[in-house]
């Protein structure tokens, strides 16, 4: 079996529209959009709970930090919900969904890679939810994608972004850097292990790869293009 190692979508990707989720839940009500609002949430919670009084007055300052963390990573997803790089992430917000039936940011995964035949040749990442592991049941996505290189400044020891064959992309951030690092190992490049010197055999000719589309402008704003 293949290592699955564990890490989640960048939270700076936007979470899908509800009705996108599988079986396509209702919308929240607006009476509980507009309950959710921070200075509501903390009338309701002063009497009862101090502790989600405080928590529902900080939810600006989280929300202000969660701003300025996006500004300082960048684009976290290019391409849509229709693209390649869309379905993938929708697909891990679907794992949880189904399990939980609930949502949240930054989904988390087990990820399986294999790299290419060779230079240049896409390999694969399979995403599978972080639980039931060894249940034949278990969900999983698998699509071809090649590491994506991130800019300097972008750059973090956990983060590891992958390009689709369509030009999208998107960012996952693993658990440690060592995990970060294994994935990218996993993914990378095929190595040649024919000795010098030797003349080796014909092989047969490989199927198709997938071919990718030039890689897009990576200043654009993260979630561009999402409906």
């Amino acid at each position: 079996m293949d290592e699955e190692i564990p890490g989640r979508l960048s939270p700076y990707v936007r979470r899908p529209r509800r009705a996108l989720l599988p079986g396509s839940p209702a919308p929240v009500p607006l009476r509980r959009r507009i309950g959710g609002f921070f200075v509501l949430r903390f009338l309701t919670a002063l009497p009862d709970d101090l502790a989600d009084a405080v928590a529902a007055l900080l939810d600006p300052f989280e929300r202000a930090a969660r701003l300025a963390g996006r500004l300082v990573h960048g684009p976290a997803l290019r391409g849509g919900r229709t693209s390649a790089a869309g379905r993938f992430a929708l697909a891990l917000h679907g794992f949880h969904w189904t399990h939980w039936q609930a949502e949240t940011d930054g989904p988390e995964g087990m990820f399986t890679a294999r790299r290419g035949d060779g230079p240049g040749v896409a390999g694969t990442v399979t995403a599978r939810p972080p639980w039931g592991r060894g249940d034949p049941a278990r969900g999983s996505h698998t699509a071809a994608c090649k590491l994506r290189r991130v800019p300097r400044l972008r750059r973090r020891p956990a983060r590891v972004d992958l390009v689709f064959p369509d030009g999208s992309w998107l960012a996952l951030r693993m658990n440690t850097r060592a995990d970060a690092a294994r994935l990218r190992a996993a993914l990378g490049p095929a190595r040649s292990t024919a000795v010098p010197g030797t003349a080796s055999s014909p092989a047969p000719a490989p199927a198709p790869a997938p071919t990718f589309a030039p890689e897009p402008d990576i200043g654009v704003r993260a979630g561009r293009g999402t409906p």
